[in-house]
């Protein structure tokens, strides 16, 4: 080898080695550019989510809105005519029985028919309730929901025979249980 091809090496290794140091500084730049994309990526998603969560929470609360309003407060029905029943007086159907005393009115809406009915068949009636008192136990009639399925059970009852119109309510006027 000579000189002159000595010469020659030396000057493309010189030549190489600035564009191993661009190639360097390229591959750092293209890092740099990748980072920034990801990062704009980024805060666009962000900014993506935050507003389709504005524009969902928006049409949610004008739904809710809108159902608020199409809400119209109809006035409570007319009272019911009642049939009131004397007073009765049984013992639960426990081992150590116990006093039950009722008032008992019969709710319907208002029909003649059916009020005449009611007064026909007013001794009927008062077999059924008495009847179906006879079985009760105390922890039964001592508690809301017993006292509600009482009331249920004679309506069911005492709707069977009716021809005129239904019961719509049982109401205890009073009821004692000792």
């Amino acid at each position: 080898m000579g000189e002159d091809e000595k010469e020659e090496i030396i000057e493309e290794e010189e030549e190489e080695a600035p564009k191993k140091e661009e190639a360097g500084i390229r591959f750092e730049a293209s890092k740099i550019i990748k980072l920034l994309l990801y990062i704009a990526g980024a805060i666009l998603l962000v900014v993506v989510v935050t507003g389709i969560s504005y524009l969902v929470s928006k049409y949610v609360q004008e739904s809710a809105y809108q159902k608020r309003q199409d809400i119209v407060a109809a006035p409570p029905p007319a009272p019911l005519a009642s049939f009131e029943l004397p007073e009765i007086s049984k013992t639960t159907a426990d081992a150590e029985p116990h006093f039950i005393k009722a008032k008992i009115s019969l709710a319907y809406q208002q029909n003649v028919e059916l009020n005449n009915e009611l007064v026909q068949r007013r001794d009927q009636i008062l077999h059924i309730i008495n009847t179906l008192l006879q079985g009760e136990k105390y922890n039964d009639l001592n508690s809301v929901s017993g006292t509600i399925a009482l009331a249920e059970e004679i309506k069911a009852h005492v709707n069977v025979i009716l021809i005129s119109g239904k019961i719509k309510e049982v109401y205890f006027r009073e009821l004692v249980v000792n």
